[in-house]
Formats: C-alpha cells, sequence, structure tokens
C-alpha cells in the first residue's frame, strides 16, 4: 500500500481526492470568500525532511535541550511569549542548538557558514530550492517555526532515537512578529493542543479521525496508537503543513482529507478527537482566522460537532474534544446537546468568562496590541454580537463521548464544573476520564441494592484532614482530600470517614454500613442511604472504586 502522505508534491492531489464538501477555490462552503494572504506552505521531500528530523535529534533539539541552552529564566519568559532573554542567550552560544533555535523558532537570521555546519550544505540547499528556507545577504531564516515538543504522559513511545520528541512545523506566531496573523494562519502548538492531548484516550484503535487537524498535532499522536488515521480540515494550506509534520515525525499511517467537520469523512471511527475552530466571534465584523473561528454564530460549531459525533462513532467508539459554549436565557449546558440515546456525554467545564474578558482574550490572541484603533472596533464588535444575543457569559471546557454497545442502554448525560488546579496524574489525565466515564456510566445502570452489595476500595492518594478550633478536642469539620485525578476537596462525616478507612474491597457497602450504625448508634437504613449517596458523588471523582473480586457480607 502507498505512503497515505505521499510526496510533498501529490499533497495536493490527495487531499482534492476527499475534498467532500469543499468548492472549486478549495474551501468549504462556511469559508466561502476568504481571502488567504500568506504564501504558499514550502515543499520539501520526505527524504529531506527525515534528513532534518535526524540531525534535530542529534543536536539535541528539545524541550530539555533548549532549557539547557539558555537557561530556566530565559525558558519562562518563552511561556510568557517574551523572546527577548533566549535571543540574548543564542547570540552569544556558538552551540549548534542555537542555530537551530534562532533558525527555526525565534526569527533570528543565521548566518550561512554556520547553518551550513550545522545541516550540511547539501541539505540546506534542498530546503531552500523547496522554500522552507531563504538567504538574504549571506544569512538564512525559515519561512516556518520548527518547535519541539515532548510526547505527553500516557502516549506511546517508539524505539527509534528521539521518539520521545515531535517536532512541528508551523506558521511562525505573535512571538515573534508582534502583528495580527493572517487569515489562513497554521497555528503551532498552544495551550488548546496540549489540552485536547493529555485528555485524549490512548487505548490502542483500529481507527482514528482528527478534525481540525491544523499543523496535524492531534493526529502525530493519534498514529502512535491507531492503525489508521483520517485528519481533515478546510485549510489546504494547513494540510500541507500536516503532511510535512507527518513526515518530519515518520508517521506514514495518516491520511489527509480536506473538507468541514465530518464532510469529508462518511465513515464511522474507534476514536474521534478534535481541537475545532470553537472561537466565538462575530460573523463578519471582524477579520477571520481559519485556525479558530468555524463561520458559525455563535457556538454552532460545538453544537454541529457534538450533534454530529455519535453518527460517526463505532460501537465502543470514543471522542475528545475542546470546545466553548454560550450562556443566557434559553441556553443549555453542552452535555444536553447531543439526543443519540446510546452515547455518553461527559463535559468538564474548566473556565468560564465575561464577553469582556473573553473578547480581550481571542483578539491578542489573533496578535491585535491592546492600544490601537483596531483593538477598539474588535473589541466592540465583539460586546456587541454577545449583547444582541444575550450572552451573559462563556464557558470552556473539556468533551467525552462514548457510543455504548447497543445491549448497553442509555447513555449517561454528565456536567460539571471544575475550576483550580488540577492533582497529579501519574498514568496521565486521558486516563483518570476514561475511569471517570466508566464509573458515570456504571453508575447510571447500577441501583441502590446494586450498590449496597459491592464492595469499594479507597484511592491510595485521599487523605483525611481534621479542622480544629483551637484548644477544641474534637474537629469542627472532616475534609477529604485527593491527590492525583482533579485534587478535590470534600466534605466528610464521622460516617464517610469511618468507611473510607476500612474500604479495602473486603466488605460490601452493606456490611459496613451494618457495623458503621451500631458503632455510631445511628439508624442502619438512613446511614446506608447516606452511604450510598456519597459514593455515587465520590466514585466517579476517584476517591474509591469498585472492587474486582467478590464481596464478603460479614
Amino acid at each position: 500500500m502507498a505512503d497515505p502522505v505521499g510526496t510533498a508534491p501529490e499533497v495536493a492531489d490527495e487531499i482534492h481526492e476527499h475534498g467532500g464538501g469543499v468548492d472549486h477555490a478549495g474551501h468549504s462552503p462556511i469559508y466561502a470568500g476568504r481571502v488567504t494572504d500568506t504564501p504558499q506552505a514550502p515543499a520539501p521531500g520526505a527524504d529531506s525532511l527525515r534528513a532534518l528530523a535526524e540531525i534535530l535529534v542529534g543536536s539535541q533539539y528539545t524541550p530539555a535541550g533548549l532549557r539547557g541552552l539558555w537557561g530556566i529564566d530565559a525558558d519562562a519568559a518563552l511561556q510568557r511569549s517574551n523572546a527577548a532573554p533566549a535571543r540574548w542567550q543564542i547570540r552569544r552560544s556558538r552551540d549548534p542548538r542555537a542555530v537551530l533555535a534562532g533558525l527555526f523558532l525565534l526569527e533570528v537570521p543565521q548566518p550561512r557558514t554556520r547553518v551550513d555546519a550545522v545541516l550540511g550544505p547539501v541539505l540546506v540547499e534542498r530546503l531552500i530550492t523547496a522554500g522552507l528556507l531563504s538567504v538574504a545577504e549571506a544569512t538564512v531564516t525559515s519561512r516556518l517555526a520548527l518547535t519541539p515538543w515532548a510526547v505527553p504522559t500516557g502516549v506511546p513511545r517508539g524505539a527509534r532515537p528521539g521518539d520521545e520528541t515531535l517536532f512541528l512545523l508551523a506558521d511562525h506566531g505573535t512571538l515573534a512578529r508582534p502583528v495580527p496573523v493572517p487569515g489562513d494562519f497554521v497555528l503551532g502548538l498552544g495551550g488548546a493542543g496540549r489540552t485536547l492531548a493529555d485528555i485524549t484516550p490512548r487505548h490502542a484503535v483500529g481507527t482514528a479521525v482528527d478534525i481540525g487537524t491544523g499543523c496535524g498535532i492531534q493526529a502525530l499522536l493519534l498514529a502512535r496508537h491507531a492503525d489508521h488515521v483520517v485528519a481533515t480540515d478546510v485549510s489546504e494550506r494547513a494540510l500541507r503543513i500536516a503532511a510535512l509534520n507527518a513526515h518530519l515525525n515518520h508517521a506514514p499511517n495518516i491520511e489527509f482529507r480536506q473538507g468541514s467537520l465530518f464532510e469529508p469523512t462518511p465513515e464511522a471511527f474507534d476514536l474521534v478527537v478534535s481541537n475545532p475552530p470553537f472561537v466565538i466571534t462575530p460573523q463578519g465584523r471582524t477579520p477571520a482566522l481559519e485556525y479558530r473561528d468555524g463561520g458559525m454564530t455563535g457556538d454552532g460549531v460545538m453544537r454541529r460537532l457534538l450533534e454530529q459525533t455519535p453518527a460517526h462513532l463505532t460501537a465502543d467508539g470514543h471522542a475528545a474534544f475542546l470546545g466553548n459554549w454560550e450562556y443566557g436565557p434559553g441556553r443549555t449546558e453542552p452535555s444536553s446537546w447531543s439526543d443519540a440515546a446510546d452515547t455518553s456525554v461527559m463535559v468538564i467545564e474548566r473556565e468560564r468568562l465575561d464577553p469582556a474578558a473573553y473578547s480581550e482574550t481571542w483578539i491578542r490572541d489573533g496578535g491585535v496590541q491592546r492600544a490601537g484603533e483596531r483593538f477598539e472596533r474588535d473589541t466592540a464588535a465583539w460586546l456587541s454580537d454577545f449583547a444582541a444575543r444575550g450572552v451573559e457569559e462563556i464557558g470552556f471546557g473539556w468533551v467525552r463521548m462514548h457510543r455504548g454497545e447497543p445491549e448497553a442502554g442509555a447513555g449517561v448525560r454528565h456536567f460539571e464544573r471544575l475550576a483550580g488546579p488540577l492533582g497529579a496524574n501519574p498514568v496521565g489525565t486521558g486516563a483518570h476520564l476514561d475511569t471517570r466515564l466508566a464509573m458515570l456510566e456504571w453508575l447510571h445502570t447500577a441501583d441502590d441494592d446494586e450498590l449496597a452489595t459491592t464492595a469499594f476500595v479507597r484511592s491510595g492518594d485521599v487523605t483525611e484532614h481534621r479542622h480544629h478550633t483551637p484548644g477544641s478536642e474534637a474537629p469542627t469539620m472532616l475534609t477529604i482530600e485527593q491527590g492525583i485525578g482533579f485534587g478535590q476537596t470534600f466534605a466528610s462525616d464521622p460516617a464517610l470517614s469511618g468507611f473510607l478507612g476500612v474500604a479495602d474491597g473486603s466488605l460490601s457497602l452493606g456490611a459496613i454500613s451494618g457495623a458503621l450504625a451500631s458503632l455510631l448508634d445511628i439508624e442502619e437504613p438512613a446511614l446506608r442511604t447516606q452511604l450510598i449517596g456519597q459514593v455515587r458523588s465520590l466514585v466517579p471523582a476517584g476517591v474509591m472504586y469498585p472492587a474486582v473480586s467478590e464481596p464478603s457480607e460479614h
């Protein structure tokens, strides 16, 4: 079978072959009329990209390697979008990594002689011919940024040297150019991309799809645990760059198709992943950016994604994506937007902003500085749009979906707000969410009698805290706190603390309830009801889990 990515000159043919819903200009209908003002993506071949990757690995062009080059202070400044300290450091260094970082990350022109010394004159000439590098007055610059990224926890790693690092080509962003980005700008790895990578299920699957792939980061991660990956986008330029990244990172099992949402993918998949263009923008009143604007009013992109995803999941298929949703009169929580009876929807809201804060966040994300006429004009457009549609707040969060087997029964609809930092997750956030959703589905079908005959095991990270008023012997408050998972704190009481203290999987909830009722001089039926209610909230949170072995009733 031919490499689905193809060589660089063949990428456009392959993209158009699968261009369902795409007009003759190469745009989805919802993007019709946009002006693209960025040069065509460079087109280095697979051999050149793989040779470049080998040099990057050998030179330790990795997050840890760059941090060692310019130090933790400059690295922290980069996280704040301040490249000046890192630029200052590389100008003082003769390390090959300084040449690579200046060339590909910080947009500091490098002398041709130094670039030749690091990359080799033959490869440099090939990259110039292909349009990735350009030369002016004996200095070399790169037309695309090339950023190293450490593969997150939970994603399988291969055996090749450097397989713990991904290399991502994308457009140079506002780190190097503090000006508004163009409409067909191809974003590299940002905070949203990192978050989606963290919350995605990482079990082995046959097929997976990345909707709105952008530079291809999610597709590259999926390619490590899926036999075949389809990556889609409305932007031909994004797909060209994503195809380059597939070659750069040795991912031959990715196929690229052009189109909006599920237009180019009529089939069903074991895993659907999407960092969609979910940003709520005033349509037609501000310059549109393809990477974040879905061309629909309000949270329409998210609504359509939740509505359409179940039909594109196989039995026992999963989905993970990020999104924004609006709050105001007549609006419902996003967990209710799917009417597929066999599909569970779990929404974890991580942030909620007022219209002014939301507008400022995304206007600045596009490279528009606070001071100036453009910022004032865009702010007015955003706030007018929200006011006209009665939007009071905008939520941001995670969506996980699971299509059950035909005999599994009705799916769960779960929504919760979770502000603040998370606990540590040594196996990855995605694995924690896998368990959380599975527990919600189990509790959805388990009646109180089943819970009473189930034994539970307390998670090893859980601690109890007793809060005392100075001078008093008895605690005024008991709390249960997690060290991993979502790092939450829950109110406790003597009965719950007693239950958790002996929850080692050997006794059923009913047996423990009977013993505690006698010890605390409480009516057993009332205590059992209380504990069952607490279990229903604490099990999904990861405070305790049902035991695998049969419990004892004594």
